[in-house]
């Protein structure tokens, strides 16, 4: 089922992007939604964070899961050990790799969702058991395998967001009850870039809005075989800035026929446009040209030194823990 949109709302969502791309800093939320760190621990160190399952408050208890089968398959390892706090949030630490190659540890979890002091609280419980020194040593040496970080539009309608990739990966959208309520470039396997309907992830409202949307970009180690994109002594130095992303302004959608809307939600719009006939695709070459928003210097920029500033953030946390408990 084709979208009909409102002009009025759609000139709204053009004014919040402007103001976004003057000052994304400012007029967006930027943030680290994902962080994966393999600890280069013995398998007899390693053994000794069993011990973490001991600690049971009113604010989290651990639950110890086997893996086996698929998901072992997935994750590489054999237990994950999760720390279930009281506000619905979990800081995971996955266990014994499936083989010699394996760091026998990984810390997985999400910023967004564990707050700074219940993921210090458990790292400093890891430091306890490893030893202060020893265990900064280590992080600080430990492989950061995953990142995922995210741009968010607060207060634009997801169906307003009109995003190519300069690349050219793979495109998929997801519907549901008819309606398409997010769209991914690239695969699983891959470094893909997510765009969804937070808002209706959440079952309608995220922080207070019922428009919302969510721009992922999920990094992670591309060469086969490879264990690390870089060490926790380097996160501060690493620059995001979404590359290759292109954005439109939503104004490109006012009085579009809903056969090229159509086409745009299940294909994508450059592909949405080599399968127009004559003249929708000359119209649509047209709006693109006309409406495509241009990323300057400046807000390159503020994205890489935003995300720096996230992980500068994320790297002292993992490392010296103690500040963030009170």
């Amino acid at each position: 089922m084709t979208l009909k949109f409102n002009n009025e709302t759609i000139e709204a969502s053009s004014f919040i992007f402007s103001k976004i791309f003057n000052q994304p800093d400012i007029h967006a939320t930027l943030s680290i939604d994902m962080i994966s760190v393999t600890v280069p621990l013995v398998q007899e160190h390693a053994k000794k964070l069993l011990s973490l399952q001991r600690y049971r408050t009113a604010d989290y208890q651990f639950k110890l899961i086997v893996l086996d089968g698929k998901e072992a398959g997935q994750q590489k390892y054999k237990r994950r050990l999760d720390a279930n706090f009281s506000d619905g949030s979990t800081l995971s630490i996955f266990l014994f790799g499936l083989n010699e190659f394996q760091n026998p540890v990984k810390i997985f979890f999400n910023p967004n969702r564990v707050s700074r002091q219940n993921a210090a609280t458990i790292l400093r419980h890891i430091q306890d058991i490893l030893g202060h020194r020893n265990y900064r040593l280590l992080m600080l040496r430990s492989n950061v395998t995953r990142v995922d970080y995210s741009f968010d539009l607060p207060n634009v309608p997801f169906e307003h967001v009109i995003i190519d990739y300069a690349y050219s990966p793979p495109y998929e959208s997801f519907f549901e009850h008819g309606s398409r309520t997010g769209f991914r470039f690239g695969n699983k396997t891959g470094c893909p870039v997510i765009t969804y309907d937070k808002a209706k992830e959440q079952s309608g409202i995220y922080l207070g809005y019922s428009k919302y949307t969510r721009i992922e970009k999920q990094q992670k180690p591309r060469a086969r075989g490879a264990k690390s994109m870089f060490k926790v002594g380097d996160m501060d130095e690493q620059k995001y800035s979404f590359q290759g992303l292109i954005f439109y302004d939503p104004k490109l959608l006012i009085n579009m026929p809903s056969r090229v809307l159509t086409l745009i939600e299940q294909y994508g719009i450059s592909k949405a446009r080599s399968l127009l006939d004559e003249p929708d695709r000359t119209k649509l070459y047209k709006r693109m040209e006309k409406y495509r928003l241009v990323r300057g210097t400046e807000f390159k920029k503020a994205l890489e030194q935003a995300y720096q500033n996230k992980m500068e953030e994320l790297k002292l946390l993992l490392v010296e823990p103690q500040r963030f408990v009170d």
